[in-house]
């Protein structure tokens, strides 16, 4: 009889958890839902238990931020119970962050003992995972362990509210890792929805940053922020009103970005003094910053130093509570593995006496480990010899580099004393005398009736403007007089006359004049691009543009002609090829780049410091 009485007792008492768990799921599914009526409904049917105690906790800070209802968390945790025992921590985290600043890491690790728990129901997994990953969002040293959760998360999607959630979290991580706002997967989840307006509210809200931060759009921006605004005014509860606080923030930004500081203002004012959850008092620290903001855009200074005052006060008190908890946690997390690894070594100690064999194989380890170390140290060492003369070997080839560079100074400096002496030469010697001789014919009595004379004349001027423009294009170098930018316009000039090559010049922030020797070996350089360009390119436009910032000189030449394949020119040749240039360039501690597609045309970029 007894033992009847007995099985009855134990069936009845499983029919009543069962019960009981699959009312907690429905009411934590009926909060995300913002079904307060059934929530309520609820908490009213159960029998007085440690679960209706949670519960009404839990519908308590929901809808008032706040909880009357008493709960010994430490007297309840060691249930068999696993819905109770995850709902004692999930309400237990949930009742620290409302009341309590600087406690994310206790509470994470709360949640997560929860997690470990092997919880089968896949709702309360689910409110687990979206807890941890909200605050594994919000602290930097937990965010690498941001797609773990999300991938357990996935794992759970038991309802369409839950997928529709996991493509928010996981499109917004997407965005914070690559910088791409994703508007468009938003927009195209939001035309899935069937219901759920506080989680249609979040893509609104995400939208609206989206075109703020990453657009830079506000007008877009402050439309889907009144959107998810709008949704979020219609709930009557401190959940509401939570999670629309930060999208009340938002709309107020942009409007200070706008210029709408009033009515920014009139947002912001009311959330300095709203009652929050004491995790998200960042957010009035953000409040306070923005009406400072505005009342500093409307020159009312005193008011803005005020609210200036009080952001910087709250966020000093902020940071010094959060990271005296931080302290606190880790101190206590030291202790407990400072403890745990005594208890380790106790057991150790215990197992060694007790048993000579594994001392003797401990033995044998620790002389296996020697042998290791010594395997190590030798290998080490043959490492450390390679490396030795992998460095003699890149001394050498730094040193063969080097001679190359001087050999190209000389070569340049040499092509340039040549230049210059051949249009002295050209200029004072030929020219002279060819200067001489038009005087001397100028004399000659008749010439205008012999047409002879007249040709002769007349072709006698022609080679003489041509030895003159030889001369003066030999010694267009950059002079002391003149510099880089005029002596590559008057270059491009003169190309352009000859209507075979149109060459524009285009100069940004040229200051003042570099070193002589630099602005010649940078025209030159320009001079031989330009010739090249016109020998090989089978270009109709060449522009050449100069551009200072700071102490960085950029050159970029770009052609629309054939284009090259680098790989395909002849390296052997000689003279002040690319690979020449290239050399140079680097010996200036600056970098030389060439794009070239074949029938897209050329771009040569130069980077200088100076």
């Amino acid at each position: 009889m007894r033992c009847v009485l007995g099985f009855l007792f134990l069936f009845f008492t499983s029919i009543l958890l069962a019960s009981q768990h699959t009312q907690t799921e429905t009411f934590f599914i009926q909060l995300k839902n913002h079904d307060l009526k059934g929530a309520r409904s609820i908490v009213s049917e159960l029998q007085k238990s440690d679960i209706k105690t949670l519960l009404q906790i839990q519908l308590e800070m929901f809808e008032t931020g706040t909880s009357t209802t008493l709960f010994d968390y430490d007297n309840s945790n060691k249930t068999s119970d696993e819905i109770l025992y995850s709902v004692i921590q999930i309400t237990k985290g949930d009742n620290i962050l409302h009341n309590e600043i600087g406690k994310d890491d206790v509470v994470f690790e709360i949640y997560l003992k929860a997690l470990k728990n092997t919880i089968e129901s896949s709702v309360i997994r689910a409110e687990l995972l979206k807890r941890i990953l909200v605050i594994v969002s919000q602290n930097s040293h937990l965010l690498d362990q941001y797609p773990k959760f999300l991938n357990l998360y996935e794992e759970v999607l038991y309802d369409d509210y839950e997928k529709l959630n996991f493509k928010l979290l996981k499109t917004k991580y997407k965005s914070a890792i690559s910088g791409d706002p994703f508007i468009n997967d938003y927009k195209n989840v939001l035309n899935t929805f069937n219901g759920y307006d506080l989680l249609k509210a979040k893509y609104y809200r995400m939208i609206g940053i989206a075109f703020d931060y990453y657009e830079k759009k506000y007008d877009s921006a402050k439309a889907y922020h009144i959107k998810s605004n709008n949704i979020y005014e219609n709930y009557n509860s401190f959940h509401s009103f939570d999670q629309g606080y930060s999208t009340k923030i938002n709309l107020a930004i942009v409007m200070n970005q706008t210029g709408d500081y009033l009515q920014s203002n009139n947002i912001l004012l009311p959330l300095t003094k709203a009652i929050i959850k004491k995790d998200k008092e960042y957010n009035r620290v953000l409040s306070y910053y923005w009406v400072a903001s505005n009342y500093e855009n409307l020159l009312k200074l005193d008011s803005s130093n005020y609210y200036l005052k009080k952001r910087n006060n709250l966020k000093d008190s902020l940071d010094f509570l959060k990271n005296a908890s931080n302290v606190s946690y880790l101190q206590t997390k030291f202790e407990t593995e400072k403890k745990e690894k005594q208890i380790l070594v106790e057991k150790q100690k215990a197992q060694i006496t007790r048993n000579w064999l594994i001392a003797a194989t401990i033995a044998l380890v620790f002389g296996a480990g020697i042998a290791i170390l010594v395997q190590k140290n030798t290998t080490k060492k043959r490492k450390l010899a390679e490396q030795e003369t992998l460095l003699k070997q890149e001394r050498v080839d730094n040193l063969l580099k080097q001679q190359e560079l001087v050999s190209i100074d000389a070569m340049i400096e040499g092509q340039e004393k040549e230049r210059q002496r051949v249009a002295n030469e050209l200029h004072d010697d030929l020219g002279s005398l060819m200067a001489t001789i038009k005087l001397h014919f100028g004399n000659v009595k008749g010439k205008d009736k012999d047409p002879a004379l007249k040709q002769a004349q007349t072709l006698l001027e022609e080679a003489y403007q041509k030895v003159r423009g030889i001369a003066h294009s030999k010694n267009s170098g950059v002079m002391s007089s003149q510099g880089l930018l005029p002596a590559v316009k008057k270059m491009a000039q003169v190309i352009s006359e000859t209507n075979a090559l149109e060459v524009s010049v285009e100069d940004f922030g040229m200051g003042e004049r570099m070193e002589n020797s630099l602005e010649l070996s940078l025209f030159r350089t320009i001079q031989e691009l330009v010739a090249n360009t016109i020998k090989h390119a089978e270009a109709t436009k060449l522009n050449i543009q100069i551009s200072q910032y700071e102490d960085n000189l950029n050159i970029i030449i770009e052609d629309n002609g054939k284009g090259f394949d680098r790989s395909n020119l002849d390296k052997s040749k000689t003279g002040m090829g690319l690979t020449n240039i290239e050399k140079r360039i680097e010996h200036l501690e600056g970098n030389f780049t060439i794009d070239s597609v074949l029938g897209k045309g050329t771009s040569i970029i130069i980077d200088i410091p100076v």
